[in-house]
């Protein structure tokens, strides 16, 4: 019987987080220069563009737009918190520091995790099918594809805003769910809505961001395989 292996992108095929921290970086410094002084200590501001972005998943939701806007929003609070004027070439500066995050270029420097590429040639040899199943904005997550020329090893790919119990069960379809694995290193997006939808999933844990943070543990542990690398799917393949 053949499996069916889904997989996330971000931080399980290729590295994310980064992407979003270098900016965060410079957004911080460029925050510490502007208000000088009366500028909060750096985790008050941290902490504070975290809160904001979390609150714009709300109403922007994973659109490329939402983390640029949060940067803005960072810089005005602190501004009024600070009673300091709100100008509109730092409102404009944060805004394209936030945009550093999308960076084409770095998608093409960094490529895939290492030993990913292997491990989808290696499921495809077996005769199964890879599915591509990943949240973001399709403009990004599109790019992503198209840069590291993944789209090939895929029998299916699907851009999505949020990942569901009910995207996992369409894609399932009629196929055995005791032969489904979702492989991903989300317990909130990738681990525990796989496990409501009644298959079993190949966890990759790695640092993410505060919206990922925010879950109960993983629901049913007796079905979940945690591994420490991408490369080492093939090791367990036969015992799957």
């Amino acid at each position: 019987m053949k499996k069916k292996f889904i997989f996330d992108y971000d931080d399980t095929l290729a590295w994310n987080q980064h992407d979003y921290s270098y900016p965060i970086v410079e957004m911080l410094t460029y925050i510490l220069n502007v208000l000088g002084p009366k500028s909060p200590n750096p985790k008050t501001i941290l902490d504070l563009e975290e809160e904001i972005d979390m609150q714009n998943v709300k109403t922007i939701g994973f659109k490329m737009e939402r983390f640029p806007t949060s940067f803005r929003m960072t810089y005005e609070t602190l501004c009024q918190e600070a009673g300091i004027p709100i100008e509109e070439k730092h409102q404009e500066a944060m805004y394209n520091i936030g945009m550093k995050a999308f960076s084409e270029e770095r998608y093409k420097e960094q490529g895939l995790i290492s030993g990913a590429i292997e491990v989808l040639e290696f499921i495809k040899t077996k005769g199964d099918k890879n599915v591509l199943y990943t949240k973001g904005d399709e403009r990004v997550q599109q790019k992503k594809i198209e840069v590291n020329n993944i789209a090939q090893y895929f029998d299916e790919i699907h851009i999505v805003g949020l990942k569901s119990t009910k995207g996992f069960l369409d894609i399932i379809g009629d196929w055995d769910k005791e032969l489904v694995y979702k492989v991903g290193n989300s317990i909130r997006s990738d681990v525990n809505p796989a496990l409501e939808a009644g298959i079993k999933v190949i966890y990759i844990p790695c640092e993410t961001w505060g919206y990922e943070r925010q879950h109960n543990g993983i629901s049913l542990p007796e079905k979940v395989i945690t591994l420490e690398r991408i490369d080492q799917i093939p090791e367990i393949y036969d015992s799957l």
